[in-house]
């Protein structure tokens, strides 16, 4: 199974801020802007809409932080200050706190979850979405599914690439305890999945999950490492309380959690194959 080395040291996600008017402002949910940053790439950012706590938004540094540790393909992310004289003609309710930026990707495709023709069946392209299936399991994300894949495809390196992650944590859930997903709320009920595991021999198949079992169950050990690598990176102008974050993040490490979630992974996963 191959599982992307990442540096143990702290991450610092990197800051930057826009340097011309942003490009435009995209339709849906959470209306993320393009902006053109001081590191001179094209970054996709989400902002704080209201004066409420961006719960979201730590759930995007949660989720990318946690899928790079994880080891899964993400795109590069960073705290972007979108300057108020680059607004117009868009207007929101905070300009002063920093926005989370995904960096552009080329040479990608988006992934439809129903079926994508575009994607080449091959051993690490199975792996990758068993991998992709079982964390968002673990980080109960309710936005990645047979409805919406929420992945780009880099047609260039064969690779799967995770996006959006302020849906995690049950949507953005921090007053109650972390819930399972059903079934029909995983990538591992599309049609897509169908498509990528169908043909996987057994005796390959019983290899990926026992090397998967052990990955996941390392995570635990690197408990402590993982909630201050978010917590230190949360912006102080979020106005974030990080005790409520740091409660929440413990219950992905809680034992009878990890038990409960690789349990329900390899039932989804039997089915899948099956189904």
């Amino acid at each position: 199974m191959r599982v992307i080395i990442v540096d143990l040291i702290k991450m610092k996600i990197p800051e930057y801020h826009s340097i011309e008017s942003i490009k435009k402002q995209y339709g849906t949910g959470e209306e993320p802007v393009l902006a053109l940053c001081s590191d001179r790439n094209e970054y996709i950012c989400k902002y704080m809409r209201s004066s409420g706590t961006p719960y979201k938004l730590i759930c995007e540094i949660i989720g990318a932080i946690l899928a790079n540790k994880w080891g899964l393909r993400i795109p590069d992310f960073a705290l972007i200050s979108l300057l108020a004289e680059h607004w117009t003609p868009f207007r929101t309710i905070n300009l002063y706190a920093p926005a989370f930026g995904s960096k552009v990707q080329h040479n990608v495709i988006d992934v439809n979850a129903t079926w994508n023709k575009d994607i080449l069946i091959s051993l690490a392209i199975q792996e990758q979405i068993l991998n992709i299936a079982l964390f968002d399991i673990w980080v109960a994300n309710e936005d990645r599914n047979w409805n919406n894949a929420n992945l780009l495809y880099d047609v260039i390196s064969n690779d799967l690439i995770v996006i959006d992650h302020g849906c995690i944590l049950n949507t953005a859930t921090f007053d109650y305890n972390l819930s399972l997903l059903t079934q029909n709320e995983t990538i591992l009920y599309s049609d897509l999945a169908h498509f990528i595991l169908s043909d996987i021999p057994q005796n390959v198949s019983n290899k990926l999950i026992t090397n998967l079992e052990v990955h996941f169950k390392s995570m635990s050990k690197r408990h402590k490492e993982l909630i201050s690598s978010v917590t230190d990176n949360i912006p102080d102008s979020w106005k974030v309380n990080a005790e409520i974050v740091i409660a929440k993040m413990n219950q992905l490490f809680e034992k009878n959690w990890i038990e409960d979630c690789w349990e329900t992974f390899v039932e989804y996963y039997n089915e899948s194959k099956n189904g």
